[in-house]
């Protein structure tokens, strides 16, 4: 797709934006995720040591990754987000858990549909693998944030959500947003019950 930019009477300035499913990123691509990650996750460089220690912990999932939805213009990266899978039991009904991760976008291509395309292409990959609902955390304390989510279909755990780490420490946290992907019953479940949702070993 192409994306028109300009003001006025000045000639408009069009970049193409061409969105993919990686199942694996070749090392080209891996190299511009990362700076692109690091940009959007700045904060993350900004954690103590023993900081550090609890988000390793908390975040140790890798092996849930099912694949990576990935927007070029031409042949530069400008956005990027992983796609988790796992099987979870909640309110002893077992259901799919669909993830997404780490969305970012270069910081001079924001504001421009980049973050909501690869939304959609997420969304899509986990209907078709089957998942019944999806889940993410995000920085809930940033309505503009929650909103974004929102006009995907998710809605904010008002009852928190649980898992274990690494070590096996259990953590409870209240960022998480589900939406409705392949199953409703499954998703209203989740939304109209008193439990914490038990998304198993690791955050995503």
């Amino acid at each position: 797709m192409k994306i028109g930019r300009g003001r006025g009477s000045q000639r408009k300035i069009f970049f193409s934006m061409n969105v993919e499913i990686h199942k694996t990123l070749p090392d080209k691509v891996k190299r511009q995720i990362d700076a692109i990650d690091k940009e959007s996750f700045s904060w993350i460089m900004k954690l103590t040591p023993e900081e550090r220690i609890v988000h390793k912990d908390k975040f140790c999932s890798g092996n849930d990754r099912i694949g990576y939805a990935i927007v070029q213009d031409k042949n530069d990266v400008i956005g990027a987000v992983t796609i988790l899978r796992r099987t979870i039991v909640f309110d002893d009904v077992s259901m799919v858990l669909g993830g997404i991760g780490g969305l970012c976008t270069s910081k001079d291509k924001r504001q421009k549909g980049v973050g909501k395309l690869l939304l959609v292409k997420a969304m899509d990959e986990l209907r078709r693998a089957g998942c019944d609902t999806a889940y993410l955390c995000t920085d809930v304390s940033k309505d503009w944030m929650v909103r974004f989510y929102e006009k995907a279909g998710f809605i904010r755990i008002q009852h928190g959500h649980t898992y274990t780490g690494k070590s096996g420490k259990r953590y409870t946290e209240f960022d998480g947003m589900v939406a409705p992907v392949c199953s409703t019953e499954k998703f209203q479940r989740i939304i109209m019950g008193e439990k914490a949702l038990d998304i198993g070993r690791g955050n995503w």
